[in-house]
């Protein structure tokens, strides 16, 4: 190889080196009976960092594709009892993440936001 060659190499790998990884946060509203379940997996992620997780109220009459079914005092209210979670990744990583548990929890109602970050 050349050293002019040799040249552009390491330039293209530098260049490539310092380009930032595209970031992401993503949002998981989920029934709160897959709270405990979702933290064990969510913990065992080696790309997740850490996560948060909070009480949410979902409000409307359908949730999911239609197949959650509310009580008739959600009905009433409106309003279902949800868990959210939030963690910052690799987009990456957070697309393969989600790819995972919609398999996993196929038939459940999770909920799946994606939204690319520009700072972190």
């Amino acid at each position: 190889m050349t050293q002019d060659a040799t040249l552009q190499n390491d330039v293209l790998q530098n260049a490539t080196a310092q380009q930032p990884v595209a970031q992401g946060l993503l949002i998981l509203i989920v029934p709160p009976t897959l709270e405990e379940m979702l933290v064990d997996v969510l913990l065992q992620q080696a790309e997740i960092s850490g996560f948060t997780s909070s009480k949410v109220n979902g409000h409307g009459t359908v949730h999911g594709d239609g197949a959650a079914q509310l009580s008739i005092v959600e009905q009433v209210t409106g309003r279902q009892q949800r868990v959210q979670f939030m963690m910052h990744a690799n987009v990456v990583d957070l697309k393969t993440l989600v790819t995972t548990l919609k398999a996993r929890f196929r038939s459940t109602d999770i909920h799946c936001i994606l939204l690319p970050m520009l700072e972190s």
